[in-house]
């Protein structure tokens, strides 16, 4: 009985926080694209050790030529979150951004990486250097990582690009650890 109560109350609980949280509302009324690769990390493995770098990096065209659309030219947006990046995962450890920023979010003050838009190269982008410095077993979780655009000029009321780690291995997950 007690379990019962338990797994109705999580369920409700889950269910009010995705009815809560703004990027919801903005998916349900989104166009969405499913571009995989559009992140990478260099290099990509599955054993680091302390004092080891990884580059993860973002890079978002804002022309998509097979729908004949420009995000930037449509929204007008220099920069958004990306949604279910994970950077927070790496906190604790030395994170530098050369590109987009990161700042915290929310009530539980997660680290956010954030794409900005470069006029020149015409794309959206984040890049961070993380300094592993302390050992642990790593999960980045792949499914789920999405980009939202703003669109006030449409009836959609966003665009959303659904996308994956490069050369990851697996769609839902990438599983490290760093040593001494």
């Amino acid at each position: 009985m007690v379990t019962k109560i338990l797994k109705t109350a999580s369920i409700v609980l889950v269910l009010l926080t995705l009815w809560a949280c703004p990027f919801e509302k903005k998916i349900k009324n989104a166009i969405p694209f499913n571009i995989p690769d559009l992140i990478s990390v260099t290099p990509l493995d599955t054993v680091y050790h302390v004092g080891d770098r990884i580059v993860y990096t973002a890079v978002i065209p804002s022309r998509i030529d097979s729908l004949d659309i420009d995000i930037y030219e449509d929204t007008g947006v220099t920069s958004t979150l990306i949604i279910g990046s994970e950077i927070y995962r790496f906190d604790g450890n030395v994170i530098e951004v050369s590109k987009g920023y990161t700042r915290r979010l929310g009530d539980e003050n997660t680290l956010s990486a954030f794409v900005i838009y470069n006029p020149t190269d015409k794309v959206y982008e984040f890049q961070a250097r993380i300094t592993f410095t302390q050992p642990g077993e790593y999960r980045i979780f792949l499914s789920g990582i999405n980009i939202i655009f703003d669109n006030k000029k449409s009836e959609y009321n966003a665009y959303q690009i659904k996308t994956s780690i490069q050369n990851s291995g697996s769609e839902d997950m990438w599983e490290f650890r760093v040593v001494p």
